[in-house]
């Protein structure tokens, strides 16, 4: 065995206490594959409309939460503040005509 890959026994002195160890280096984490399992509450409403799209899209749940939080992330981000509440007080009706009517006057 190589001496190098002999681990250092502790020799008892107080240096070798307060040395800080050596960071590990991180290996860099691709979050868009890494999968968490996270408990998802939602009402039943909120769980009716994620059965009927997952039936007409064939989808994992999974998918179609991670798509919709994707599209109020960015909509946040490229709306900002007001205007992504005004469209959230539009989605909170539930009148998809008036919605529709909503969104085509955002685009200039």
């Amino acid at each position: 065995m190589p001496r190098d890959k002999i681990p250092k026994l502790f020799d008892g002195s107080i240096d070798e206490l307060t040395k800080p160890t050596k960071p590990k280096p991180k290996k860099e984490r691709n979050l868009k594959k890494e999968k968490m399992q996270k408990t998802l509450y939602v009402s039943r409403d909120m769980n009716m409309k994620l059965i009927q799209l997952y039936a007409e899209e064939g989808r994992r749940q999974s998918a179609i939460v991670e798509d919709a939080v994707n599209l109020y992330y960015y909509l946040r981000l490229a709306l900002g503040e007001k205007k992504f509440e005004e469209l959230l007080s539009a989605v909170k009706r539930e009148d998809p005509e008036f919605l529709r009517d909503y969104i085509s006057k955002l685009r200039p």
